[in-house]
């Protein structure tokens, strides 16, 4: 098997609101390459948003959407029974609130990433999988689009022609059948044991699962969660494990290029 020494790692971010930051995203911006930016549904808020794009910025971090659902209470981690159409109109409603900080501090956009339960719902429901990869498609065809490797979604966007990222949570527990597992708390885990984990996925395409298994599959890029309380010092360890190990970190453009 021939290993790609090219990876990315990103992260769920600024996902604070108000006077009440969650994540300390200019520290994490630091060692990660790509950020996915809450766009005010799960959480964040406008002011917030700005700040993070800016930070991206400066950083030549891959700027992202954060969709959530309209659910600042349960963090976007309960699931709701919205319609197809719900779901479409509410991606298009929040891609325009970013694009309007991102057109005024012209910015780039990278990709699209789902947030918590939305993930889960538009990726593994039938009636919701096609219809968020058509509105990816016709809002703007030349989005990455972030996505588990063995989830049927991820070759369904390849069918359509969107650009298809497979992604690794190294910080989350994986069931025996291979997905993530959603934690109202995080497990807590070491820096180390983060990166070791996500060496696994850049260097062998396989995970661990929660009952000791090896389950294979493919990750372009790592998921470093931001609202872990020791988010900073672990992207700096899985940044710093990756390219100890050969791999060049860099984001979707400079990887697909």
């Amino acid at each position: 098997m021939t290993v790609n020494m090219k990876v990315d790692i990103n992260s769920d971010l600024a996902e604070g609101f108000g006077r009440w930051p969650l994540d300390k995203f200019e520290e994490v911006m630091k060692y990660v390459t790509s950020a996915n930016i809450a766009t005010g549904f799960h959480a964040g808020d406008p002011e917030i948003m700005e700040r993070a794009i800016l930070c991206a910025k400066e950083n030549n971090v891959g700027i992202g959407y954060h969709l959530g659902l309209p659910d600042k209470r349960g963090f976007g981690r309960r699931q709701m029974n919205i319609s197809v159409n719900e779901m479409r109109t509410d991606a298009l409603y929040q891609f325009g609130a970013m694009d309007a900080f991102l057109k005024v501090h012209d910015a780039k956009i990278q990709h699209v990433k789902p947030h918590g339960i939305l993930y889960r719902m538009v990726y593994e429901f039938d009636q919701y999988t096609e219809a968020f990869l058509d509105t990816v498609k016709s809002y703007n065809p030349d989005l990455f689009v972030v996505c588990p490797a063995n989830f049927r979604a991820y070759e369904m966007g390849k069918e359509k022609g969107l650009k298809m990222v497979a992604e690794g949570l190294p910080d989350l527990s994986y069931d025996t059948n291979g997905n993530w597992v959603l934690e109202r708390n995080k497990a807590p885990r070491s820096p180390q044991e983060v990166a070791d984990r996500a060496l696994s996925f850049a260097k062998d395409s396989k995970i661990q699962t929660f009952d000791g298994k090896w389950f294979y599959i493919k990750a372009d890029t790592v998921c470093i969660h931001g609202d872990a309380p020791n988010a900073v010092d672990v992207a700096k360890t899985v940044k710093e494990t990756l390219e100890k190990n050969g791999f060049t970190v860099c984001n979707y453009f400079e990887m697909f290029k």
